[in-house]
């Protein structure tokens, strides 16, 4: 299982080439963990920090021919406090266009150090959960 999810690309994210700028992808996939929080938790305080991002570009994303992209993110690992998530941005042709891979750790403020996943957020993450190099959707 994954979960699915619309990006708007707006025109600032873009060159004068009309092309995308690789620093808006971060922002395309942080939209992308918002709404998986928005969906799955009632709460918007889900203490979830970014400990890394990794990103492989695979084609070139251009506005307004990519005006929505779609975002398909599933969990590849889960630890103690953390967890591993893939996301892909597809064009609407479902070019696979960039590949992101995160890893998320659940943080408490206080003592600033990372603290172990509650049981709500981990029954979450393992519906999604899916081996690393697995892609859960037909290519």
């Amino acid at each position: 299982m994954f979960f699915e999810s619309t990006i708007r690309v707006r025109f600032g994210d873009t060159d004068m080439y009309g092309h995308v700028n690789n620093a808006s992808y971060a922002t395309f996939m942080e939209e992308a963990r918002v709404q998986f929080i928005e969906a799955h938790f009632e709460k918007l305080s889900l203490p979830i920090i970014l400990a890394s991002a990794s990103y492989k570009f695979l084609a070139q994303t251009r506005f307004p021919e990519h005006r929505d992209i779609i975002s398909r993110m599933w969990v590849t690992k889960m630890g103690h406090s953390s967890a591993e998530l893939t996301t892909h941005l597809l064009a609407q042709d479902g070019t696979r266009l960039c590949e992101c891979v995160v890893t998320v750790v659940h943080f408490d403020y206080h003592t600033q150090r990372p603290t172990r996943l509650p049981d709500d957020v981990r029954q979450v993450f393992q519906q999604y959960l899916h081996g690393e190099g697995e892609i859960p959707y037909g290519e």
